[in-house]
């Protein structure tokens, strides 16, 4: 595959893509990098399809976005070169599953939208987000309309499953749910996603067995949504899941997604919304935000083919 042509899948921009290809050149030029790239592609087929989101491979921050304003491009492009490099053996296993390809542009696009999220926080082009985005190219994770979904095992032990009130064991194959920025979290789109997801699966990886639950771990599931921001999309999102017990301190997490500007003081923040005005007077009158960890039943849905 040409690499402007994985720059298309990536949905990259002509002037990404000309930078893609001026990093690839000066990483070719350079033989630390390039054993780099090819240690990144190393990991992604050791870890191909293995279901555990993170912490499986090392892919450490090479520029800091705020401060290292002069990276060269084979330092900011370094990831999408690998990731391009790569790629070819994540859409020949698409095709092998009979993925359709209209799903498989729409995951591996996911790039491009994380890359125009990080022009937008920091005025750089780069990607940032290669923690997040390695799970795209190991073939776990899939977008399904408004949502995505990754492949994954339940971690908890067999108590904390009780508590919640899953029927379910330690190391059971859930689906994780992540809400791209997409636009509105409609109710409607919500529902046409969660209708896909069991089939989805089922059709394209029977030999996990049908997939009965799927869990979501985010600020987007914390009960005092429904106070801050009454009758919201967001609310009756969150609502969807029964939580487990874990629960942790995630007030810049929600700032990140709601207003995209982590450099800018709290105080100069937008308040054109009910949910920026919601979630900066909840901060200002000293509350927090929790991301909560939870689960619902995927429904059986119509197959994907």
């Amino acid at each position: 595959m040409m690499l402007d042509d994985a720059c298309a899948w990536f949905d990259l921009d002509a002037e990404d893509t000309a930078e893609v290809i001026v990093a690839a050149a000066q990483i070719a030029a350079d033989d630390a990098l390039s054993a780099r790239v090819a240690e990144v592609v190393r990991q992604l087929g050791d870890h191909f399809e293995e279901l555990k989101l993170w912490n499986l491979l090392e892919l450490p921050s090479l520029f800091d976005p705020v401060v290292d304003r002069d990276a060269s491009a084979a330092v900011r492009w370094l990831y999408v070169v690998a990731f391009a490099e790569f790629l070819p053996t994540t859409l020949a296993a698409h095709a092998r599953r009979g993925i359709p390809e209209a799903t498989s542009r729409a995951t591996i696009a996911d790039l491009g939208r994380h890359v125009r999220i990080a022009r937008r926080l920091y005025g750089v082009r780069a990607c940032i987000e290669q923690h997040w985005l390695q799970a795209h190219l190991r073939g776990i994770l899939y977008d399904l309309g408004r949502l995505q979904f990754n492949l994954a095992r339940l971690e908890l032990d067999q108590r904390q499953l009780d508590e919640a009130g899953i029927d379910a064991t330690p190391g059971t194959v859930v689906v994780e749910t992540h809400i791209p920025e997409a636009g509105p979290l409609a109710a409607d789109a919500v529902d046409a996603s969660f209708a896909q997801a069991q089939s989805f699966f089922g059709a394209h990886f029977p030999e996990l067995g049908t997939i009965r639950y799927a869990t979501c771990d985010s600020w987007l599931l914390d009960p005092q949504l429904s106070d801050i921001v009454p009758g919201s999309n967001i609310a009756r999102f969150g609502a969807r899941y029964r939580l487990f017990r874990t629960a942790r301190e995630s007030d810049q997490s929600a700032l990140d997604f709601v207003f995209r500007a982590p450099t800018t003081p709290r105080e100069q923040l937008p308040r054109d919304t009910r949910l920026q005005r919601g979630l900066l007077d909840h901060l200002a009158a000293r509350g927090h935000i929790d991301a909560r960890y939870g689960w619902l039943e995927v429904p059986a849905g119509a197959s994907d083919r």
